[in-house]
Formats: structure tokens, sequence, C-alpha cells
């Protein structure tokens, strides 16, 4: 998960605690920066197994 994220989400709490409601928009920031980070993620896991994939066809193909 996004470190950041996490960061906004707890200091949007602290402020919504506090009655200061532009906490409720940082708090939306931070799901926002986590959401972003995880499909980041799975694009980047995605490419580097078809990378790998490719790989081991080239591997296959220099052996014959």
């Amino acid at each position: 998960m996004s470190t950041w994220g996490i960061a906004f989400i707890s200091l949007g709490l602290l402020l919504v605690a506090y009655h200061n409601w532009l906490g409720l928009a940082i708090v939306l920031i931070g799901f926002v920066m986590i959401f972003i980070a995880r499909s980041q993620k799975k694009k980047a896991t995605k490419i580097e197994e078809e990378n790998r994939q490719a790989h081991k066809d080239i591997k296959i193909k220099t052996r014959k």
C-alpha cells in the first residue's frame, strides 16, 4: 500500500476529530493515492510477468 496514502488518511481523520471538515477531503485524497498505487503495482507485476515469459520463449528458441 501507499505509505503516503495512509499518512493522508491519518491526517484527515485527525482533522475531522477536531471538527475541521477539510479533513474529509484529505481522507479522500489518501484513498485515491492508495487506489492509484495498487493499480500501478498490478500493472508493473503484469508487465514483469510478460517480460519473464518472453525471456523464457527466447531461451527455448535458442536451444533448438
